[in-house]
């Protein structure tokens, strides 16, 4: 049976830089005049405006390449719609598709009437096919481990509101990969996949999106609301959002009063943390990440092999304190590799928790005893010593040493050792020769964990950095992806859930904590599970601004 592709893993790419065909320049151009006289040229010069902090820049304001940058990232999530989106549990629901039908392996995908482009064009099958096309392109420098599943998958249109696309087997997360915003065919038709990367449509996009965009350069980006948005016309009229080097000068923007919003995520400074929320005319809210920090523990390597090794491990390790003491406070105990909030966690599916008696039991019962006159267990003139290896990010460096300071207190003794990145995961992770690592990946939009933890990716290109082996374990993964039914789904995450607990091929640690900052004069901000920072503006056509029009700034 044919293997569908992995759902892709989060990374950075050095792209190289591409020339731009001539003609497709001077469509483009054509285009964006026609708007932007449409926007510039409105009667309504004194609009009421959100105005947005963000720590970043614009690049490419695509959402085939937004995955590279979470400004381009935050701007596309307001400029295009894909065909699904995502609830605040992670549910897939209608976006640009009003409905589905599921046969086998083929999603037919029925699309909203009357949807139109920024442009005034409507919206047909044709867009789909063209950004599914583009996706699936060999010459195209999008996300590398998603062309793969594009190249897979065969769409076709019967007619302009119906897109059916096969799959070559059942794969339940495509429906989640289906919410990547779809580019106008009226605008980019004829541009060469390869060159798409330098196109001028980047920074000039145009999209179905609730917010069109005005104008946009190194300071700010302006967008206006789109009325014929599919969803109804967003409340707010005007969103700009401003660039600042880091977090601590967008902080102080919003002190300032220059800006209405702003994110922070659990790396933030706690001085600025601690300034905004003394702020009383500032509202909190709070969200934590999919992505997580994980405690690897390579099961093929000795004495991690071991499963009681393992599990004594997992009931030393002290959330609680690394999150008061070093973490702020701004985690989520982890208890699986789901994340919680979402319909596939588990709730009964509980970590240990922190019970060190346990664990020298464990240890004992394997045969590694502490002698009278030592602080190292041993066994057979063996002792029990581990490396944990990091990269140079400083919290995930102080997270170790914490680590270790607490598995001293049971006889294991662990030396932090750290590397760069790249490095790290080239020649230690990947090749799988390391004891004991601390690293963060992200699942993306689906709680699919096929990628990070079946068997089959114990591979130079899978990502089972873990080694974990276990065939009931595989058997829900496989069945779960293969399953469209919601309930199924999470009957057999919730099963396999329970079956990482049992044998704990790894420690989950935590999922961090984003902090949205927000002016108390914005109203009707709902935060689900954060898939991405972006996902704050999941509902930003149902925000209002309860303020004296005029422009800031």
């Amino acid at each position: 049976m044919s293997e569908t592709p992995d759902p892709p893993s989060r990374h950075v790419l050095g792209l190289p830089l591409i020339a731009v065909a001539a003609v497709a320049a001077v469509a483009i151009a054509a285009a964006l005049f026609f708007v932007a006289s449409s926007l510039f040229n409105s009667d309504d010069d004194n609009q009421q405006v959100y105005v947005e902090a963000i720590a970043g820049a614009p690049s490419r304001v695509n959402p085939l390449y937004a995955y590279l940058n979470d400004t381009d990232r935050d701007i596309a999530s307001l400029v295009f719609s894909g065909l699904t989106r995502l609830g605040k549990d992670g549910e897939v629901l209608p976006d640009l598709a009003e409905t589905w039908e599921i046969s086998d392996n083929a999603v037919s995908f029925n699309l909203r009437e009357g949807v139109t482009w920024h442009t005034g064009v409507p919206f047909t099958s044709a867009d789909v096919l063209f950004t599914f096309g583009l996706l699936a392109d060999p010459e195209f420098q999008g996300d590398p481990d998603q062309g793969p599943l594009w190249r897979q998958i065969s769409c076709n249109a019967p007619n302009d509101l119906t897109v059916i696309c096969r799959l070559p087997q059942p794969f339940a997360p495509f429906l989640s990969f289906a919410t990547i915003g779809i580019v106008p065919k009226h605008i980019l038709e004829g541009v060469d996949a390869a060159e798409l990367i330098e196109n001028p449509f980047n920074l000039a996009p145009i999209g179905t999106g609730p917010f069109r965009l005005l104008q946009i350069d190194n300071q700010r980006t302006l967008l206006r609301a789109f009325e014929d948005y599919h969803f109804g016309a967003p409340a707010l009229p005007e969103i700009q959002i401003r660039f600042y080097p880091d977090a601590s000068t967008a902080a102080a923007g919003i002190i300032r009063g220059d800006a209405d919003g702003l994110m922070l995520d659990s790396r933030a400074p706690q001085l600025d943390f601690a300034a905004l929320t003394s702020e009383d005319r500032l509202r909190d809210y709070t969200a934590n990440r999919s992505a997580y920090t994980v405690l690897y523990l390579n099961n093929r390597e000795p004495p991690l092999n071991e499963i009681e090794v393992r599990q004594a491990i997992a009931r030393t390790v002290d959330l609680d304190a690394i999150n008061s003491e070093l973490l702020g406070g701004r985690v989520v105990r982890a208890d699986s590799p789901i994340v919680p909030g979402t319909w596939a966690f588990n709730p009964d599916a509980e970590s240990p928790g922190r019970d060190t008696g346990e664990a020298m039991d464990l240890l004992d019962e394997a045969g590694w005893e502490l002698a009278d006159d030592s602080e190292i267990r041993a066994r057979n003139d063996t002792e029990l010593r581990i490396s944990i290896m990091t990269d140079q990010d400083p919290i995930r460096g102080a997270v170790a040493e914490a680590i270790a300071n607490q598995l001293a207190q049971i006889g294991i003794a662990a030396t932090v050792v750290r590397e760069p990145s790249t490095e790290l995961i080239r020649n230690f992770l990947i090749p799988r020769q390391y004891q004991a690592a601390i690293f963060s990946w992200d699942p993306g939009g689906d709680p699919d964990p096929y990628p990070a933890w079946h068997s089959s990716q114990i591979t130079a290109t899978g990502r089972n950095i873990a080694a974990y082996s276990s065939n009931d374990a595989d058997k829900l993964m496989e069945d779960a992806r293969r399953t469209f039914d919601l309930n199924e789904r999470q009957r057999l995450y919730f099963l396999f859930q329970e079956q990482f607990q049992e044998d704990t091929p790894s420690v989950i640690l935590f999922f961090p904590i984003f902090t949205y900052f927000v002016s108390e004069d914005v109203s009707g901000i709902e935060l689900g599970t954060l898939f991405n920072p972006s996902s704050r503006f999941a509902n930003v056509h149902e925000w209002t601004l309860n303020e004296a029009p005029g422009i800031r700034g």
